[in-house]
C-alpha cells in the first residue's frame, strides 16, 4: 500500500507539472522514472516508459479537445507491469494493455474536473471584486488539487488494489489464453513505429526535413553512433536558434529605430 500511495502522489505531481511549470515531469518517460525509482525497477520502468513515449508521440490537447491522459496510463501501466514480474516484453506488453484504458478513464474524469472547475472559477471572481486578493488563492489551489486527485486516486485504486489480482490475472492469460499477451505484446511493437511515423510528419514542417536527412546520411552512411547523432544535434539546434533569434532582433532593430522616442515627444509638447 505504502507504494501505491507513493505512485498516487507521483502522478499527482506530474499533473501539477501539466499544468504549471512544464518542467516535462508529466512525458511518459520521465513519469516512469519515478515509477523505477518507487517499484526498485529503473531497467523495465524506463523501457516501457519509453514504449508509450513512443505511442502517445502525437497526443496533444488541441483547442478544446481533452487527450487521454497520459500521466495515469503510463504510471499504471509501468506500475502494474513491473509488479507482474515476467520478462521484460511481457511486463511491456501489460503495461501498454493496462495504459490505454487507464488513460482513457482518466480521460473522462479530466473532462468532469474542468467542467466542475468552473465553479472555483466564479468564487475567485467575487473575492477579486472586493479587492481581497489573498483571498482569491485558495480558490485556485481547490482546482489544482482537484486536477491532483483525478490522477492520485485512481492509479491509488488501480496500484493498491489491483496489485493483490494482477498475480491471477496473470497466471491466468499466461496458461488459458496465451494469444492474448502475444497480441499484446506484437502491438506493443508496432506502437513505436506508429509514434515515429506521426514524428515524421512533422518534419515536413517548413525545412526540417534537411535536418531528418543529415541524421539520416550521418546513421547510414557515416557509420556514427546515436549519442553522436544527438549531440550534433543539440549544437545544431542551438546554432539554429542563435540564428533565428539573431534575425528577429535584426527585423525588429530598424522599427525600434524609426519609432519616436519619449524624449523627442517631450521637446514638442507644449
Amino acid at each position: 500500500m505504502l507504494q501505491a500511495l507513493l505512485l498516487a502522489i507521483w502522478a499527482g505531481l506530474c499533473t501539477w507539472d501539466q499544468y504549471g511549470p512544464h518542467l516535462g515531469f508529466r512525458k511518459p518517460l520521465l513519469a516512469s522514472v519515478g515509477v523505477g525509482v518507487i517499484m526498485g525497477d529503473m531497467t523495465t520502468a524506463i523501457i516501457i516508459g519509453a514504449t508509450m513515449e513512443l505511442m502517445w508521440l502525437g497526443v496533444n490537447n488541441i483547442g478544446a479537445y481533452v487527450p487521454p491522459d497520459v500521466i495515469s496510463g503510463t504510471i499504471v501501466g509501468a506500475a502494474l507491469g513491473i509488479m507482474s514480474g515476467g520478462d521484460v516484453a511481457s511486463d511491456t506488453a501489460l503495461a501498454v494493455a493496462i495504459g490505454i484504458p487507464t488513460a482513457t478513464l482518466v480521460q473522462q474524469l479530466n473532462i468532469l474536473v474542468m467542467t466542475t472547475n468552473i465553479t472555483w472559477l466564479h468564487k475567485a471572481d467575487k473575492v477579486a471584486l472586493t479587492g481581497d486578493f489573498d483571498a482569491v488563492n485558495p480558490w485556485f489551489w481547490c482546482g489544482a488539487w482537484s486536477f491532483f486527485a483525478t490522477r492520485a486516486i485512481p492509479t491509488f485504486i488501480a496500484c493498491g488494489i489491483g496489485s493483490f489480482v494482477i498475480e491471477d490475472i496473470m497466471n491466468f492469460l499466461e496458461n488459458s489464453v496465451p494469444w492474448v499477451l502475444s497480441g499484446f505484446s506484437t502491438a506493443g511493437g508496432m506502437m513505436p513505429a506508429v509514434g515515429l511515423a506521426m514524428l515524421l510528419t512533422m518534419m515536413l514542417k517548413g525545412n526540417m526535413w534537411i535536418f531528418l536527412i543529415a541524421g539520416f546520411v550521418m546513421s547510414a552512411y557515416l557509420g556514427v553512433p546515436t549519442m553522436g547523432i544527438a549531440l550534433v544535434a543539440v549544437a545544431v539546434a542551438g546554432f539554429y536558434d542563435y540564428v533565428s533569434e539573431s534575425q528577429k532582433k535584426a527585423a525588429a532593430q530598424p522599427a525600434l529605430e524609426a519609432s519616436p522616442s519619449a524624449d523627442d515627444d517631450e521637446e514638442y509638447d507644449l
